[in-house]
């Protein structure tokens, strides 16, 4: 399978799973992050910027400075964050459908 399969593919996933609950963003996470992965074989600007800006946010959910009844509300709510940049960014691409709740 190519790349532009591959993506096309992690797209349609992460979309199904997202549309199911967009607060959340649940069970999307790690089809978030694979869908990311397979960006960076890409050389558009609009990934790479894409692909900064979501590892800057799920760096930052990875940051253990809140205090214990935080860090698992702020790290779901970076993470949605996250969800909803790879989901802006197969929308650019044509690989999911246009969704006003991205935005």
């Amino acid at each position: 399978m190519n790349s532009d399969a591959r993506s096309a593919e992690l797209a349609a996933a992460m979309e199904a799973s997202f549309l199911k609950n967009h607060y959340t963003g649940e069970h999307c996470h790690s089809l978030a992050d694979a869908y990311m992965a397979s960006l960076a074989e890409s050389s558009l600007p609009e990934d790479v910027e894409a692909r900064k800006e979501y590892n800057d946010l799920v760096a930052w959910s990875l940051n253990t400075n809140a205090s214990p009844g935080e860090v698992v509300r702020t790290f779901n709510y970076i993470r949605v964050k996250a969800v909803r940049v790879a989901m802006k960014a197969a929308q650019r691409r044509g690989e999911v459908g246009q969704h006003d709740f991205l935005y």
